[in-house]
């Protein structure tokens, strides 16, 4: 409903444009049409004056063609075509040589009104040119002479005027509605992105909510218990406080992560120095080596070629604590395996497990919030289903790429690309 609203103000508002446009076009060329024939017909009065200062109709005709030399001189300097014609409506002189066409012009409007003494003008087309012209009679008496001198001056131009407007309104409709269409489209696509974003948020905040509430509910759970009672017995006392206590470390993760995320989100990243990728690699094995289980092993061998990276320290080791603790969670035999290396263009970081893998149609969703591959196991390990969306922002932020390849029971490797 709301698009056939929106799409009928548009229409009505072209329909509005083009009719105003028409209505201001048509006044503004009937002025000028008038103004120009105002003009043109101040004009055949001057050569009417010139007619008589020269006492044209009085010299010899004969001999000196008088007549064709008059509207031949001035045809020529403004431009125009003249006649002249007496008061039986004879061709007397009729420049650029048309007079054999037009041996008499009584039933010229113009001119009628002429012989009767109104100096007039009409708009007409040319049968013999094919041409718009506006026609200007004058009378005129010179001794003996009576006649009328009558002029024609083509309005292409004003025609050439009419036919490029015309030309340019259908233009500038086009490109209103190209306009319109695009920010049709625009708008079309804003509004879904910001459909997609609000889905998101409400996602977003009905998943921490859920998480929140889990370890909560186990701690104020659990604090009742012992005031009950459960408190006196040491055993069960001190099993529960370490319930308490797994589920506090649980709650301060997911706010921290929650936290860390929305700060990376932003993509406020302003501090930046260079950072030996090698002692960054090393810190962050040496913080996961107490999460090592027994019968695993954690991989590292610097590479001495690998180049500084202009980052911010703390994300780069985020990143990577991230990964690592990621496939340390997933490996009960085997190694997890962390590696670096530079190209001419790219850091290259390389995180690989031998645990539990995953089906290809989970490697599409695995850095969404809140994710789980194995959500029994995720949470009894801690985790609170937010660190690889973690690691593909920070990839983001520094205009990276990350790809994984798994295999069930084989393990998982990542791939992160950063530019330099």
């Amino acid at each position: 409903m709301k698009k056939k609203v929106l799409f009928g103000y548009i229409i009505a508002a072209i329909v509005m444009m083009l009719a105003f446009e028409y209505s201001f076009w048509t006044n503004g060329f009937r002025y000028l049409e008038h103004q120009s024939e105002h003009s043109y017909l101040v004009q055949t009065e001057l050569l009417r004056d010139l007619f008589l200062e020269g006492e044209v109709a009085g010299r010899n005709t004969e001999e000196e063609n008088t007549f064709e030399e008059f509207t031949d001189t001035y045809a020529e300097e403004y431009d125009i075509r003249i006649t002249v014609i007496d008061e039986a409506g004879n061709v007397l002189g009729e420049s650029r040589g048309a007079g054999d066409l037009m041996n008499n012009h009584l039933d010229r409007e113009e001119v009628q009104k002429a012989l009767k003494g109104e100096s007039n003008s009409v708009i007409r087309r040319s049968d013999t040119f094919d041409v718009d012209y506006c026609y200007c009679a004058v009378p005129v008496a010179d001794g003996d002479f009576r006649g009328v001198i009558r002029t024609a001056i083509p309005l292409q131009e004003l025609r050439n005027m009419n036919h490029e407007f015309v030309r340019s309104t259908v233009f500038a409709v086009l490109i209103l509605a190209a306009l319109i269409l695009f920010l049709g489209l625009y708008f079309r696509k804003y509004v879904l992105a910001m459909k997609k974003v609000e889905s998101m948020r409400r996602e977003f905040v009905s998943n921490v909510t859920h998480e929140l509430k889990t370890p909560l509910t186990s701690i104020r759970g659990f604090v009742e218990t012992l005031k009950a009672g459960a408190i006196e017995d040491p055993k069960i006392a001190n099993k529960f406080l370490d319930i308490i206590e797994i589920e506090s470390d649980r709650l301060s993760n997911l706010i921290s992560d929650t936290l860390l995320l929305s700060e990376i989100e932003s993509k406020k990243e302003t501090r930046r120095e260079p950072c030996d990728v090698n002692e960054v690699i090393t810190e962050v094995v040496d913080l996961l080596q107490p999460k090592v289980k027994e019968h695993v092993r954690l991989i590292f061998h610097p590479d001495a070629s690998v180049r500084p990276y202009s980052c911010n320290r703390d994300r780069l080791k985020q990143l990577l604590i991230n990964l690592v603790d990621n496939g340390l969670k997933a490996t009960e035999f085997g190694a997890v395996t962390v590696s670096c290396r530079s190209t001419a263009s790219q850091l290259v970081l390389e995180v690989s497990d031998t645990g539990i893998g995953m089906e290809e149609g989970q490697l599409d969703r695995i850095f969404e919030r809140f994710y789980r591959v194995d959500k029994g196991r995720s949470k009894a390990q801690g985790g609170t289903g937010l660190g690889l969306s973690i690691v593909k922002h920070i990839v983001e932020l520094y205009n990276g790429t990350i790809e994984v390849t798994s295999k069930p029971g084989v393990g998982t490797e990542f791939t992160v690309k950063l530019p330099y």
